[in-house]
């Protein structure tokens, strides 16, 4: 249920409708490659990397999506939009809506990952910050973990965000490519 504030001039409003018009405004700012590639998977690559460049520049946004459901003309035309270029390649518009929002909620969840950790503090400050606390422990206890402490560093970064979307894209794709056209097929 939405709580009425009160504005000046006596008008009312929902927090709710206020994260709704932050959250609308930042995602104007998301821009696709233009020409956008022409293949599923490449459709969905570019899809989350603008997505999450968007998100960095509008550090609220994730915490946004995570809070609150955010719906609205602008949500509707990108949906469209992607759901246009992603049947012209081939894909369902049930399997596209699909797969539109598992790039979503990924990158969603990966900006909010990163950006306390890297995006407010440098990388370098982050994989010390990890080096620093495993100084304490000893190195027999953790054997596996010695060995990737460097990798440690880099779970909240361009190459973790690329690993992940990589995989979740080719896999979205490869669904689709197999006829697997409904989310429970």
């Amino acid at each position: 249920m939405r709580e009425p504030s009160t504005l000046s001039r006596g008008r009312t409003f929902c927090a709710s409708h206020l994260l709704d018009a932050i959250a609308q405004s930042g995602l104007r700012n998301l821009r696709l490659p233009r020409p956008l590639p022409v293949e599923v998977e490449a459709i969905l690559l570019a899809w989350g990397r603008a997505l999450r460049q968007t998100l960095i520049e509008h550090p609220s946004l994730p915490m946004i999506f995570l809070a609150q459901a955010v719906v609205g003309p602008g949500i509707f035309r990108g949906v469209e939009a992607l759901l246009g270029h992603l049947g012209k390649a081939g894909m369902t518009a049930e399997a596209g809506v699909h797969a539109v929002y598992a790039i979503l909620t990924y990158a969603t969840g990966f900006a909010a990952w990163e950006i306390p950790r890297t995006r407010r503090r440098s990388e370098a400050d982050y994989a010390a910050s990890w080096r620093r606390e495993f100084a304490s422990l000893s190195t027999a206890e953790f054997p596996l973990t010695s060995e990737v402490l460097n990798e440690l560093g880099q779970v909240a970064g361009e190459k973790q965000f690329e690993l992940g979307l990589t995989a979740l894209a080719a896999g979205l794709a490869q669904r689709q490519s197999l006829g697997f056209h409904s989310t429970t097929g």
